[in-house]
């Protein structure tokens, strides 16, 4: 295509350099000619513009998806070829922040099919993070984040945008940095102290005779404690 380019524009140069030298202003049909033969040359060169355009269009939109698998292989997930669809947060089916298991057994696969492994399997009325979406021939799969690095794919159809009256956390948010400690109070020691914005896995949760509501917690190392409840937020 380059070398075609190149020769057409070879050609416009050179009947431009004709119009130019060559032809007398007593003959106007000659130069008439010639005009119609470099309106013809355009002519041809605006389908190659065309193409061109359109060309450079493919490889952006072709960049743009290879960041994105980039992206979710470094994350740790699965790679769904198909880009997935951006929602549109006016029509059903938008995507929501959080959903609910509403069985006993709702399985997160590492891919957008019940045939990708397992990831982990969660009981019924808790929350799931949700970070994307996909569209299958089989219906609608979640993209949760299971933990900082795992993420994972659950179908629509084992879970729920509403939340559940008997909601059992999975996760516990901090607000700010924050001790997890031996016990629920502080005056037992810390075990480890976690930044803001750690997500920790939610155990259960006490309240002490001071009245305070402690949350029983799992941190990435896997170190178990308590956080103070109005330190963090379930989700």
């Amino acid at each position: 295509m380059k070398k075609k380019f190149l020769a057409t524009l070879g050609v416009v140069l050179g009947l431009s350099l004709l119009v130019s030298i060559n032809i007398p202003t007593s003959t106007k049909a000659n130069s008439n000619l010639l005009l119609a033969s470099v309106d013809w040359v355009q002519a041809q060169l605006n389908p190659i513009n065309s193409k061109v355009t359109a060309l450079e269009k493919q490889v952006s939109e072709q960049a743009v998806l290879i960041s994105q698998l980039q992206k979710a292989v470094s994350e740790g997930g699965s790679v769904v070829v198909t880009p997935p669809t951006t929602p549109n947060p006016t029509e059903p089916g938008s995507l929501p922040s959080v959903v609910y298991t509403t069985s006993s057994s709702v399985k997160v696969h590492s891919g957008a099919t019940r045939d990708y492994k397992v990831l982990a399997t969660f009981g019924a009325n808790e929350g799931l993070t949700v970070i994307d979406q996909h569209k299958s021939a089989s219906g609608i799969w979640y993209r949760v984040e299971l933990s900082a690095t795992v993420k994972g794919w659950v179908f629509s159809g084992d879970v729920s945008t509403t939340k559940p009256t008997s909601y059992i956390p999975t996760n516990v948010i901090t607000k700010q940095a924050v001790n997890v400690r031996k016990g629920a109070t502080t005056n037992y020691a810390s075990i480890e102290l976690v930044a803001k914005g750690t997500s920790l896995k939610y155990l259960g949760s006490f309240k002490n005779v001071s009245g305070e509501t402690w949350y029983n917690v799992q941190t990435a190392k896997g170190n178990k404690g308590w956080v103070l409840s109005t330190l963090t937020e379930v989700k």
